[in-house]
């Protein structure tokens, strides 16, 4: 891990780079976060979902890098290595008190199916045990979105249950399973 000019931390993997999110970022975010699809599959991503909307959530972030070794919030934008284009989002909301932080993502449409958010996940959750201290991280996923159940269970998080009705999405209820995984327990894929 290295630490940015704004002391933010940046992990990098293989093939991808993890940083903070900058208000350059916006009309690309609003781009890959305003699909339909990606709305279906997320609890907080309005749609549509227009670059002041990006605006206003990146504005959000100065304040959130400034507390992140003490309360362990952050997103990172997810980038391709070599100055690559933003591929998604993926954060923590840090719960220290419980040594146990939430993780939530998303990935731009062109990007499924490449292994990238995998290789994030797994580059978070060991950023949060080494750097934070965290034990647990948990993430829910809405009931048929199997695609990331895969993510999850390929960056070693467990099922640990369903969560009925958990939302109220679009009209209707949406269930949530529920998934986890202990830092320290190996990754076995």
């Amino acid at each position: 891990m290295k630490i940015d000019a704004g002391n933010r931390p940046v992990i990098e993997t293989q093939r991808l780079v993890l940083a903070a999110l900058e208000m350059s970022d916006c009309a690309r975010v609003a781009a890959l976060a305003g699909d339909k699809r990606i709305y279906d599959m997320t609890l907080l991503i309005p749609h549509p979902y227009e670059v002041r909307d990006a605006e206003d959530w990146i504005g959000t972030h100065a304040a959130q890098w400034a507390r992140w070794r003490e309360d362990w919030s952050m997103n990172f934008a997810i980038r391709a290595r070599g100055g690559g284009d933003l591929l998604g989002v993926i954060g923590l909301v840090g719960k220290p008190t419980h040594r146990r932080a939430e993780m939530g993502y998303w990935l731009g449409i062109p990007f499924w199916g490449k292994g990238y958010m995998t290789e994030a996940a797994r580059a978070v959750v060991q950023f949060a045990q080494s750097e934070l201290g965290v034990n647990r991280i948990e993430a829910g996923v809405f009931d048929g979105n199997a695609a990331s159940m895969s993510v999850l269970r390929k960056a070693g998080f467990t099922e640990e249950g369903l969560l009925r009705q958990r939302f109220w999405k679009s009209g209707k209820f949406v269930d949530e399973r529920m998934f986890a995984r202990i830092c320290s327990t190996p990754d076995k894929n």
